[in-house]
């Protein structure tokens, strides 16, 4: 019997689609974000370290000083200092919002996908498969069978060695 795929329903592709797109995204945002949170964590320590800066010199101190201040950086390390306090939930955020877009791009691209196959379907007449109905089920799917014979149940022995 020969069976012939002549139109992919749309809406199903793109459920599918952005299934697999949040599925897939899930680790490698954890690790975007982990990884995001990381790098707040570093430059904040970094440019805390540069707002006190004492000049000594043969052991008494000249002079002291804020570089951040001097440099400009102020509202950038209060931000960093905002997202560094905030890391747990900005790295659910991160995960959540990676993870939503890449489930919107999969799903658009199965769908243009999908549109392009069932243009060139119609046009085509689609990808022929060439498929039969068994009758009997094959032996490696019909039942599972245990690997160590005496976890079997009792009943189960019985009924074998009653068939023929």
């Amino acid at each position: 019997m020969k069976l012939a795929i002549r139109r992919i329903g749309l809406k199903p592709l793109g459920k599918l689609g952005c299934v697999l797109g949040i599925v897939l995204a899930c680790l490698p945002s954890l690790l975007c974000g982990v990884l995001g949170i990381g790098i707040v964590q570093v430059l904040r320590r970094w440019l805390e370290g540069w707002q006190e800066i004492r000049i000594e010199l043969l052991g008494r101190e000249i002079a002291t000083f804020d570089l951040v201040q001097k440099l400009g950086l102020t509202e950038f390390l209060h931000r960093l200092q905002i997202i560094g306090g905030a890391s747990w939930l900005a790295v659910a955020l991160v995960v959540l919002v990676l993870g939503l877009l890449a489930g919107l791009v999969l799903a658009s691209l199965t769908i243009l996908a999908g549109m392009v196959y069932n243009m060139l379907a119609s046009a085509t007449g689609g990808v022929v498969v060439d498929a039969a109905v068994l009758e009997v089920r094959p032996a490696e799917i019909s039942e599972p069978q245990l690997a160590i014979p005496r976890l079997q149940s009792r009943a189960t022995r019985r009924h074998k060695s009653d068939s023929p």
